[in-house]
């Protein structure tokens, strides 16, 4: 990863940097988790080839630059544990959405609005950060503890729309 700039995003418990490539495993756990599709059904398995591939274009990409979007480690801030996966997609206007898939264990500690809100502030108010505009996420229309905490945390519903004209879901923003 010499020459590039370094990213790395801290809150009280976690930490949002690059993958490693040896995270690869911890990559595919978190994404290939049965739970994954029942709530986010636009997000396919990998098989471990692809994920390969995947992150080796992962751990070289510039977070925040135009059209590039960056899939980010979220760890465990003391001990380094991967908890799961965030992205990132800046556009040349200044909008960014942003998305967050925690691994099984790590669910219900509200570590997805922790995640949510250090995005946030890193894409419109960061120094190192694109100054988005409006920041995006989508949720899906079922959970009302994350829709609730978002609006909470200053999201407001933006639109609602079914995925495959099944799933429902909610487009909130910033």
């Amino acid at each position: 990863m010499s020459g590039l700039r370094p990213f790395k995003i801290e809150t009280p418990r976690l930490t949002i940097r690059r993958f490693l490539l040896g995270e690869v495993d911890h990559y595919l756990h978190v994404r290939n988790d049965p739970s994954v599709s029942e709530t986010l059904p636009w997000i396919a398995p990998l098989c471990p080839e692809d994920a390969w591939a995947f992150m080796t274009r992962q751990v070289v990409i510039s977070p925040g630059a135009p059209n590039v979007e960056a899939h980010l480690a979220i760890t465990d801030r003391e001990r380094g544990f991967v908890l799961g996966t965030c992205f990132a997609k800046m556009d040349v206007s200044g909008h960014a959405e942003v998305g967050v898939l925690l691994a099984p264990q790590a669910r219900g500690y509200e570590l997805e609005l922790e995640v949510v809100k250090a995005l946030l502030t890193w894409a419109k108010h960061a120094r190192d950060g694109p100054r988005s505009k409006k920041v995006t996420i989508k949720v899906d229309a079922k959970d009302d503890a994350t829709l609730a905490s978002f609006s909470a945390a200053g999201f407001n519903m933006v639109s609602q729309h079914l995925w495959h004209g099944k799933f429902p879901y909610y487009i909130v923003s910033a």
